[in-house]
């Protein structure tokens, strides 16, 4: 799927879902605790995945190393693809 479509479908169903709690609300005594935790959930969950989201859009990028470090590792490390026998 589309990164564009993901994040509308995923935006909209939180927003649905404290919608809806809002409105349940109002069938229940103790209006002021439920839209609060209808809200608090909506938003708590949307951010952690909004978070997770755009991590994964745009990663960090891994360790850098010089091009002797690199070469050193792929010579002594034994499953590196230059042994083709193992050291003495």
């Amino acid at each position: 799927m589309d990164k564009n479509v993901v994040f509308a479908v995923i935006t909209i169903f939180w927003l649905l879902f404290a919608v809806v709690g809002y409105l349940i609300s109002f069938w229940y005594e103790e209006r002021g605790v439920i839209r609060c935790c209808a809200i608090a959930t909506a938003v708590c969950c949307y951010l952690a995945w909004l978070v997770t989201f755009l991590m994964q859009m745009n990663p960090m990028i891994g360790p850098r190393a010089s091009q002797k470090i690199i070469f050193g590792m792929m010579s002594y490390w034994p499953n590196s693809f230059l042994h083709d026998e193992p050291d003495p």
